[in-house]
């Protein structure tokens, strides 16, 4: 069974099975904004990226590297 677990940005309740879409739905518009940190912008995409599929993850993996590849 799901245990209630708080959001760490507003502190509402939520089942541990929620959270992280609440997180992500409610609070990513206000995480990525222009004042937010190289550091804390990191942390968002690390955490949405947790949040895909194992086939998804390697979707973006690969189009990073990709990315790496490219001349600028």
């Amino acid at each position: 069974m799901p245990e209630a677990v708080r959001c760490d940005v507003c502190g509402k309740l939520f089942s541990s099975r929620h959270v992280k879409s609440h997180k992500r739905l409610a609070h990513t518009k206000h995480r990525l904004g222009g004042s937010a940190t190289e550091q804390d912008k990191v942390k968002t995409i690390r955490e949405l990226y947790e949040t895909l599929s194992a086939e998804n993850q390697k979707s973006v993996l690969e189009q990073l590297a990709a990315l790496e590849q490219e001349p600028t």
